[in-house]
């Protein structure tokens, strides 16, 4: 799951999203407030996961995917067939 750039985003998106919502977390609150700080972890979860997915794909040190033609022996530069 570490390996995939999707998977390794979707955990370090959790993790932070989780370590914000627990550091700014408050027991009296109305229902709008809660409302919006759903909305704001949302957001922060969508941002987070964009942002870290972009980054480990860019800075993902595999190889493009190439591919590699075989050229048959050609005699005379005449088509094989």
């Amino acid at each position: 799951m570490l390996d995939t750039a999707f998977g390794f985003s979707l955990l370090v998106s959790c993790i932070i999203t989780a370590v914000v919502y627990v550091i700014t977390r408050e027991k009296s609150r109305s229902e709008k407030e809660q409302q919006d700080k759903l909305h704001d972890t949302i957001i922060l979860f969508i941002i987070t996961f964009i942002v870290v997915l972009f980054g480990k794909i860019a800075l993902s040190e595999t190889p493009k995917a190439t591919t590699v033609v075989r050229m048959n022996d050609m005699k005379g530069g005449q088509c094989p067939f």
